[in-house]
């Protein structure tokens, strides 16, 4: 007989140096609800755990009793191409997936850092994104419907795996974003794309006067491309192919037949010039998770949203120290993160609310020499919001089970918070 396997190390599972008590890896939802039981009984905290490509630079929780590992349910349990739907257990990676999905030509238009591990479920329990935000929407808006536990071990569903069964109150699409606080996801159904005829990447080497230069790309959104993203020289160093010398590098990614993308670069070389690189289909798609891992990098991150859809918006940045060195600006849909390094971050925010940038995560690095901690009151939810999250947490998980969650609770706001959010 083979020899058991190790149990999990809990160092493994670590979040901001805080270990769990215990680490259990269940293989069925049973087994799930059974552990949630168990742990209710005991009085233990919960934090459910996939692939760990968030949760280990996330905040400690003030208790951590035990984690949740689900990656071994990881089955692709119903594929109906004809119908462009999937239903899959949530400890399926993104990788994984992705490949099962591919010989059909279908795609789940999802996108997440580290999809190698990263899994289905952590995904949409960050409802993660990467560039393609716009184009896709955000994953609460491919979920169709889920199986999941609720902190006592109940087993609920809501929602169904086709369009045409979708009905009731939307439970599933609470849970994404949740971050694991409302319920253990377990089983979902998506909405699929098909794969497009012909991807392209065209990246275009540029200068601080010329990305601030409004009219210079004011016709690009009428253009749709995918994706449009900006990424600082210090940043580039890590694609596949960026100019080692022009501050910034401006990615405009194609997806579509291919009339539409010949037009579209047609249209682009008007615009902007000859590209300085090139990408086509496989070299693109790997260009795209290039540009979602990025978002996981180590060190501090500051993560801002804007109704700008343009290179021209990070106009009130290009001069200060830093930013050209860790910007990266997925401006078609509106979201940029910026790598302060060393640089004072709380010096970033006012001339990036002036140009309509409102700061929605700040992550700490190691030793914070940007003092992105403090910026935390600065994205405190108002009272209202606070409240109504405090309700749906009473109704699902009484008593207090999961132990994590969306970043600002009531009880979670610090001295110096606005007053609004301690009201």
């Amino acid at each position: 007989m083979s020899p058991e396997p190790a149990p999990p190390e809990p160092a493994r599972y670590a979040i901001a140096g805080v270990e769990p008590s215990s680490v259990r890896r269940p293989a069925t939802r049973e087994e799930v609800a059974g552990i949630l039981r168990d742990a209710a009984r005991d009085g233990l905290t919960v934090v459910p755990w996939g692939g760990g490509v968030s949760l280990a630079r996330g905040r400690a929780p003030r208790r951590y009793g035990l984690a949740l590992d689900l990656t071994a349910l990881d089955r692709v349990v119903e594929y109906s191409p004809e119908d462009m739907t999937v239903t899959a257990e949530c400890g399926v990676t993104l990788g994984a997936l992705r490949e099962a999905l591919a010989a059909h030509g279908q795609e789940t238009a999802l996108e997440g850092a580290r999809a190698e591990r990263a899994t289905l479920g952590g995904l949409l329990a960050a409802n993660a994104s990467g560039p393609r935000r716009l184009r896709f929407g955000a994953p609460r808006d491919r979920i169709l419907g889920a199986h999941f536990a609720l902190a006592d071990g109940t087993l609920a569903r809501s929602g169904g795996r086709v369009v045409k069964n979708v009905a009731g109150y939307a439970i599933h699409r609470l849970l994404c974003g949740s971050r694991g606080g409302l319920g253990v996801l377990l089983e979902v159904s998506l909405k699929l794309a098909p794969a497009p005829a012909r991807r392209v990447a065209l990246l275009f080497g540029t200068g601080a006067r010329a990305l601030g230069d409004a009219t210079r790309w004011a016709a690009l959104p009428r253009l749709e491309p995918a994706l449009l993203t900006i990424v600082g020289q210090g940043l580039a160093g890590t694609l596949p192919v960026a100019s080692p010398t022009d501050p910034f590098t401006v990615i405009v990614g194609l997806e579509d037949d291919e009339p539409r993308v010949d037009q579209q670069i047609s249209a682009l070389e008007r615009l902007l010039g000859e590209p300085d690189a090139r990408l086509e289909d496989d070299s693109a798609t790997a260009l795209w998770q290039a540009l979602a891992d990025l978002e996981d990098r180590d060190g501090a991150r500051l993560t801002f949203t804007s109704p700008a859809n343009t290179p021209a918006a990070l106009a009130p940045l290009i001069e200060r120290p830093g930013v050209s060195a860790g910007a990266l600006f997925h401006a078609a849909a509106g979201r940029l993160h910026i790598f302060p390094g060393a640089t004072a971050a709380r010096d970033l925010i006012e001339p990036l609310a002036t140009g309509g940038f409102r700061l929605i995560e700040a992550v700490a690095g190691d030793g914070d020499p940007a003092g992105v901690a403090s910026l935390g009151p600065l994205i405190a939810p108002q009272a209202a919001v606070l409240d109504l999250r405090a309700r749906i947490r009473a109704a699902l998980d009484p008593a207090g089970v999961m132990a994590y969650g969306p970043r600002w609770q009531r009880d979670d706001l610090p001295e110096g918070a606005p007053r609004a959010c301690r009201t």
